[in-house]
């Protein structure tokens, strides 16, 4: 567990959430560590099933979903298994996540199965910490960010993660928006050095 996993989440190439994610990757990279950017959008993710295939505990790793040796899900939970940490840069597509991220996360049923009969495979891994930088084109909302952290909080505990509280930030919608807000992109830099440097001391 030497590097950091970076997911950007947004279904649009160059736009804010991918520039976040560079911008985690550079604050990892700048604080001593590596980092991996997993765009979500080039992966082929299939819809779960919810067939139950995933209740049986003999079967770990990517043959533990009926769906796992026909799609691309996996390549994207094997970084959940063995980062030292892991972030997530998104935006916010109607109060909630995107619909690709969604259905990644909803294939993480095998994990909570795992996680609630303390498979070893699942209930060994170190305890570490995810974090997030959300993005919102809506200026306002008091739960704007709501149903994004809730669903982010529990799918990374499955992976024995704790999510700290997400950077949010608003009115940040046209491609380019985020690249004129220096402020911004500085607390987000910070996000990744810091995340490094606690993850990393944890790990001591």
């Amino acid at each position: 567990m030497n590097r950091a996993a970076v997911f950007a989440c947004s279904h649009r190439r160059g736009g804010n959430s991918d520039r976040a994610a560079e911008l985690l990757a550079r604050g990892v990279r700048e604080a001593g560590g590596e980092a991996d950017v997993l765009h979500v959008r080039d992966f082929a993710i299939t819809a779960c099933l919810a067939c139950g295939y995933c209740n049986t505990p003999e079967r770990t790793g990517r043959e533990r979903c009926v769906l796992g040796p026909t799609d691309q899900a996996w390549d994207l939970f094997a970084p959940c298994l063995e980062a030292r940490t892991v972030l997530f840069a998104s935006p916010i597509y109607f109060y909630h996540l995107p619909s690709r991220l969604k259905t990644w996360i909803d294939r993480g049923q095998q994990f909570w199965r795992a996680r609630r009969h303390d498979e070893p495979w699942i209930a060994n891994l170190p305890r570490r910490t995810a974090h997030a930088v959300l993005l919102a084109g809506q200026p306002s909302g008091r739960k704007l960010f709501d149903g994004a952290r809730l669903t982010l909080k529990y799918f990374v505990h499955n992976f024995r993660m704790d999510l700290a509280d997400p950077l949010v930030f608003r009115g940040v919608d046209t491609r380019n928006d985020l690249r004129s807000k220096a402020d911004f992109e500085k607390r987000i830099v910070q996000l990744g050095r810091t995340a490094w440097e606690t993850a990393r001391d944890g790990a001591e």
